[in-house]
């Protein structure tokens, strides 16, 4: 595999050939006009000028465009990624204002490696801050509403069967038992510091009756909500 010494940032274009390779160097790929198709073993993906997309090392994936086209793209050595770069996944990320500064800045920086190995810990910090996987996010920011597993393999880009598996191997959990478990962690916090009744915390966590969150806590707390709620009085 094609190594790298020292970070670039660089405009490239791409053809409408297909092209299949793995590099040992990581690499962030923002759009800027048109798109391009990217496909790694999970994923198939269209990106666009509001996407950014992350590659591991050692990672295969197939790329073309069918449009005109231009891209930044930042090659990143090996030996600047920090043991957690080095266990991310492929994945693409929505181009808030945030990245957009950082983009721009990447782009006025484009071939003065000092400037960029400077910048690089920057960028590195808010990849980290922003690779939890977006199914997660969606559980954290959606337990109060009926949450499906098609609908969080859709947000990977994976069907059912291989996001089961693959959610599985990021948290330890199934898809099922890690909203269970957020849906209880939520209700007890509701339930140690709010007077409210116990239907109204079934239903802000997601429940749709007081006795599906009374099985909740006889289950895996071994009383029930309001025993709970004396408990830590």
């Amino acid at each position: 595999m094609e190594t790298i010494e020292k970070i670039i940032a660089e405009r490239r274009t791409y053809s409408a050939v297909q092209n299949t390779h793995a590099h040992i160097y990581a690499q962030m790929i923002f759009p800027l006009q048109g798109e391009l198709s990217i496909q790694t073993e999970t994923q198939t993906l269209q990106l666009d000028d509001q996407t950014l997309f992350y590659i591991p090392p050692q990672c295969d994936h197939t790329f073309h465009s069918a449009v005109r086209n231009e891209c930044l793209v930042l090659d990143i050595p090996y030996f600047m990624l920090s043991p957690k770069e080095l266990q991310n996944r492929s994945t693409s990320i929505e181009l808030t204002d945030h990245w957009k500064g950082i983009r721009n800045l990447l782009l006025n920086e484009t071939g003065k490696k000092a400037a960029l190995k400077e910048l690089y810990p920057y960028i590195s910090y808010h990849l980290l801050q922003t690779q939890q996987p977006k199914s997660i996010q969606y559980i954290h920011e959606h337990y109060d509403e009926p949450i499906s597993i098609s609908q969080l393999a859709a947000l990977e880009h994976y069907n059912r069967t291989y996001f089961s598996e693959w959610f599985m191997k990021e948290t330890g959990k199934s898809p099922a038992t890690y909203i269970r478990d957020v849906r209880l962690n939520k209700a007890k916090e509701l339930l140690r510091h709010t007077d409210l009744p116990i239907l109204h915390i079934a239903i802000q966590v997601g429940l749709e009756h007081q006795s599906s969150l009374t099985r909740l806590f006889q289950t895996y707390e071994g009383m029930t909500p309001s025993q709970y709620r004396k408990s830590t009085e």
